[in-house]
């Protein structure tokens, strides 16, 4: 049955995924030797997926000798990528008719920082000296036409693209601090060496606050939260070396900072970015005037649920009798209902429902509850449901632009794990986590625990927590347990958060409550988090500096900072999922035949390349060319690409099913990621539409 299923699925996908789009990675490097090394790195870190042990300065001088090959017309290639070579201005450059650095030579006076621009010729370069390096670039803003020349010495060559985001900061209590910008490395070194690391770095901070900014730091990231997947910014990497606090591995990261269609150094000497930079993360009674919110029910039912919907149905009910007019437009609804794979139990009569094509009324939501959303009366094969499902068809709910998003997952069972025959989805809590936090969605969870399934809780509790994690808090989750048995116990807990809601939207915007409920910790600090993510859309990042910066809390380095990302395109994206599809189909193959991987790849791969004979050779996935070159040039390491035959035969069953349903899972998010319009950003703002780009979590790559 999950062998059947399967192609089906994938073929579906594939429609979609081959008329994706391609995504542009490279590093900015001050030199060649960017992020490569072989130091072993844990894999509990966010960063440790980069390899390396740091970045230095820029090699000897190396002209055309450092695998770049420029031949016009085109943009100049790298060799072992074939990717176009790019290139970041640093502030106050010119861009030049000729190579002659005289002041009625400019084209473009002071052309914008950081932005990428193609290079088509290089002429004279020498970087035997990287502080002042020797020579001249032929560039433009398009791949298609060159437009001047720059001096060696005004840019900075991005070899991989690899860059940062801020993480999401937390509440202005518990969270982190935000991230300050030291001038030179050496600078932030004598805080990150020093016994008391977290009573300097506390001390820079009160200084800013003060006014008495130290000399060593040039800038700071704003106390809001700025949501890279929201308000785009670039924050690629110059060079990184790594040392250890407490045990852990950390990064000194040297980053430059740009913002599309924006210009200006954003340092803390300038009175405007600073004061904007320290509007801290509280937010004020009636700060949001304008708030909307959407609420998504996702409800389980299968035959035991009949009365928790009813008592959902009556605590919304009462939730839209306490709407004054104005509130009720505020709010809009969702219900998806879930219950198994068909396959398994055709007389379920649907696996999910969304039942809110378009989100509706308090009113509707009651009115769908009642006719369309109940339990069925007969049972599944076994006690797992498909909630993952459910899940995953809430996050695909018609969001309203601007709206803080919720979803409320309600449900007594486990979800079949990744790799079950009845796991439709092929994702997990953490796949489905990671795509609801870039889709600012946020879930709610209330397990209901049936004693006589006790064996059931662990797996079931440990999903819903995943999924319900507060973001910027990894140690807090919006869950609650309820005992099945002890209906008013969920009676009353509907009634208190629907009452919850309510109440906060109504104090947020300026309104007050008919008799505002009691706290209720779990809920109060996930609209915490998402208000934090909605007035971060009045900050502004750091813009036009290069600096110095640790990527966790100097404070607190066990919180993470920031999150390496890769700047992709739609034509680099499309080009992966071809590839990875490539490889499902040899792995089901292999399992099939009882071949080896590499002749199934071989079989399934041949007809797409000009030596179909070189894939029997390699010993790893990486090595075959199959997949496309930029991806092996990036520095982080990965269990697929280290695929070999012997890897494949030592396998299990159901080892090779997960590792299946893995890749399958990537190729949907790069799908869900591709159909996500307003996802895709234009750096320049020439750039045409398959230039696009998306700063892709390093968690998404094979």
């Amino acid at each position: 049955m999950f062998r059947d299923f399967k192609p089906v699925w994938k073929a579906f996908l594939m429609s979609t995924v081959v008329c994706m789009f391609f995504f542009g990675f490279r590093v900015i490097a001050a030199g060649p030797d960017a992020l490569e090394g072989t130091e072993k790195i844990p894999a509990n870190d966010a960063m440790s997926a980069l390899e390396g042990t740091a970045g230095h300065a820029a090699a000897a001088a190396q002209p055309f000798e450092d695998g770049v090959v420029c031949q016009p017309p085109g943009p100049c290639m790298e060799a072992a990528t074939q990717l176009p070579l790019r290139v970041l201005p640093r502030p106050f450059s010119h861009l030049y008719r000729e190579m002659r650095a005289a002041e009625e030579a400019i084209v473009m006076a002071n052309i914008a920082a950081f932005k990428p621009l193609y290079v088509f010729d290089r002429q004279g370069l020498d970087q035997s000296n990287p502080a002042e390096p020797a020579g001249w670039y032929q560039v433009g803003r398009s791949r298609t036409t060159p437009e001047g020349w720059m001096q060696a010495k005004d840019l900075l060559e991005w070899r991989q693209a690899l860059l940062v985001s801020y993480t999401h900061p937390g509440n202005p209590l518990e969270g982190r601090s935000p991230v300050l910008m030291f001038r030179d490395r050496t600078s932030l070194e004598a805080i990150v060496d020093d016994l008391d690391m977290a009573g300097k770095a506390k001390t820079i901070y009160d200084g800013i606050g003060s006014g008495a900014i130290p000399e060593s730091v040039v800038s700071m990231e704003p106390q809001r939260f700025v949501d890279i997947t929201r308000q785009f910014y670039v924050l690629p990497i110059l060079q990184w070396s790594q040392t250890q606090i407490n045990g852990d591995d950390v990064r000194l990261l040297q980053l430059a900072a740009a913002v599309p269609r924006s210009r200006g150094a954003d340092t803390l000497e300038s009175t405007e970015y600073r004061n904007q930079a320290q509007v801290g993360r509280t937010v004020a009674s009636g700060l949001l005037k304008d708030a909307k919110t959407d609420i998504v029910f996702v409800i389980d039912t299968t035959r035991s649920m009949q009365p928790f919907i009813d008592m959902t149905r009556s605590a919304v009910a009462e939730m839209t009798k306490k709407f004054s007019a104005e509130t009720a437009d505020r709010f809009r609804f969702g219900l998806v209902v879930f219950r198994d794979s068909l396959e398994a139990a055709p007389q379920l009569e649907y696996l999910t429902r969304n039942l809110t094509p378009e989100l509706v009324s308090g009113e509707k939501l009651v009115e769908l509850l009642d006719t369309e959303g109940k339990a069925t009366a007969v049972g599944s094969v076994d006690y797992t449901e498909e909630g993952f499902a459910g899940v995953e068809a809430a996050l695909q709910s018609k969001w309203r632009e601007g709206a803080l998003r919720f979803v409320i997952f309600i449900g007594d069972a486990s979800s079949h794990p990744k790799g079950h025959a009845q796991n439709t989805t092929g994702k997990d809590e953490t796949d489905l986590r990671r795509e609801y936090d870039d889709a600012q969605v946020h879930l709610f969870a209330i397990h209901l625990q049936d004693p006589r399934a006790a064996e059931d809780h662990p797996a079931a509790l440990a999903q819903f927590t995943h999924l319900a994690r507060v973001r910027g808090d990894d140690n807090s989750a919006a869950i609650k347990q309820i005992n099945a048995f002890e209906q008013e116990q969920y009676r009353a807990l509907v009634d208190h958060l629907t009452s919850r809601i309510n109440d906060q939207l109504t104090l947020a915007t300026g309104g007050k409550p008919g008799g505002e409920s009691a706290p209720l910790a779990e809920f109060d600090k996930l609209w915490e988090s998402a208000l934090i993510e909605y007035i971060g859309k009045e900050a502004t990042p750091p813009k036009d500096i290069v600096a110095w910066a640790l990527d966790r809390d100097l404070v607190n380095p066990a919180d993470k900072s920031l999150d390496v990302r890769v700047l992709v395109t739609r034509e680099q994206l499309s080009s992966l999922a071809q590839s990875l599809d490539q490889v499902v189909q040899a792995l089901m193959r292999a399992e099939v035949t009882q071949g080896q991987f590499f002749e199934a790849l071989q079989g399934v791969a041949g007809q797409a390349m000009k030596r179909p004979e070189d894939l029997g050779g390699p010993t790893r996935l990486a090595d075959t060319g199959l997949l496309p070159a930029f991806i092996q040039s990036l520095p982080y390491k990965s269990d697929i690409l280290s695929l070999t035959d012997d890897m494949f035969a030592s396998m299990t069953a159901e080892q090779r099913s997960q590792l299946e349903w893995s890749i399958l899972a990537k190729l949907d998010q790069y799908r869900t990621i591709n159909e996500q319009v307003d996802a895709w950003f234009r750096v320049n703002d020439t750039d045409p539409d398959q230039d696009l780009v998306y700063p892709l979590h390093l968690d998404y790559l094979p």
